[in-house]
């Protein structure tokens, strides 16, 4: 009985000892973050992003951000926050960096334990900072157009943020064209959506859509818009990221037409198609698909369709050139008298953080 005593007491103290190791381990807030390259170069600084293959860092003696290919760094240590951490495969950790198991790889310190990754394996990295403003990203865009035959000029402005969590991605964002002319000065087309998102079971995803659309070439003055939905992650490497997803909606909309302004709460069930393709080096492009498509219930036989791409061409750091090209369909548009069909073009310079 006095031996399971002390084998008892000695499992408790090696429990204390781990957990007090384990602790140390942890947070070191006032410690610059560290990588060494294959080639023998050392930097200090702060790890910012890991995403698409390339790792974004801010040195402590250069005055701009270093961006190195993962297939380049021998180590990394980063222990002033944790991260949330997605590998290609779509599994999601929480903890911090520390030197891996051999060259190459990275271990990554959880709450209850710890696990080896090669670091070409690190799809995504983001810190989860108890500030905001340091765990939101995005991109703003403004571009502008004039023609003195027609005199009609028009303002572009285009957004997207983003807010991580351990779970949860939040995203906003909008299109908004102003226009000028003899005989209209308004919003004469506008986009803004708030989504969130949640992946599970590896491959699949849910969301929640909240929108506000105006079209007044296909006579829509306003439509408020909430869509619930989930779908499976087709695709997803550092190139590509293919998803789709299915639900139900529910929208109220508001016509040109004075006569007929205001239409019942109608339901439709929408499909979405979402397509990312990344292009890095030089020079450096991301593509953006973005397709929905919408079946009336309660308007049975209305079709709508919804179609953004967007090229992203990055010029120099935050820098990017944008082209747009937008499609929208409705068979049946709130007002009788308008185009069913709208289609455009939009350039314009982005700035990303």
């Amino acid at each position: 009985m006095a031996l399971v005593k002390y084998i008892h007491a000695g499992l408790f103290a090696a429990a204390i000892l781990f957990s007090w190791k384990t602790a140390a381990q942890q947070l070191t807030p006032g410690i610059s973050d560290e990588i060494q390259l294959f080639n023998g170069d050392h930097l200090t600084g702060k790890v910012k992003q890991i995403q698409r293959g390339e790792l974004t860092f801010d040195p402590d003696k250069l005055n701009d951000n270093a961006v190195i290919k993962l297939r380049d760094i021998d180590y990394i240590v980063a222990r002033r926050k944790q991260y949330l951490i997605e590998d290609v495969n779509n599994i999601r950790h929480v903890g911090i960096l520390s030197k891996g198991k051999a060259p190459g790889w990275v271990k990554i310190i959880r709450e209850h334990d710890t696990i080896d990754l090669f670091i070409q394996d690190l799809d995504h990295i983001e810190n989860l900072d108890k500030k905001f403003w340091t765990r939101l990203d995005g991109n703003a865009s403004l571009g502008y157009s004039y023609s003195r035959s027609s005199n009609i000029g028009r303002i572009n402005e285009s957004h997207t943020a983003t807010y991580s969590t351990r779970r949860w991605l939040f995203q906003t964002n909008g299109d908004l064209m102003y226009t000028m002319d003899s005989e209209f000065k308004g919003i004469e087309k506008a986009d803004m959506g708030l989504n969130a998102y949640i992946e599970f079971w590896k491959k699949f995803f849910a969301v929640s859509t909240l929108q506000f659309q105006r079209s007044t070439e296909l006579g829509l003055n306003a439509r408020y818009q909430a869509a619930q939905g989930a779908g499976p992650i087709i695709l997803k490497n550092r190139k590509h990221d293919l998803r789709m997803a299915t639900g139900i909606s529910v929208q109220k909309e508001y016509s040109t037409d004075s006569v007929n302004n205001g239409r019942s709460v109608s339901t439709e069930i929408p499909l979405y198609v979402n397509y990312y393709l990344y292009k890095l080096g030089k020079p450096e492009l991301k593509l953006q698909c973005t397709n929905a498509i919408f079946y009336g219930i309660s308007d049975q036989g209305r079709w709508r369709i919804d179609q953004n791409v967007i090229l992203y061409w990055k010029i120099i750091s935050h820098l990017t050139a944008n082209v747009q090209v937008y499609f929208d369909f409705d068979s049946r548009p709130p007002n009788v008298d308008a185009q069913k069909v709208d289609y455009g073009t939009v350039f314009s310079i982005g700035y990303s953080w």
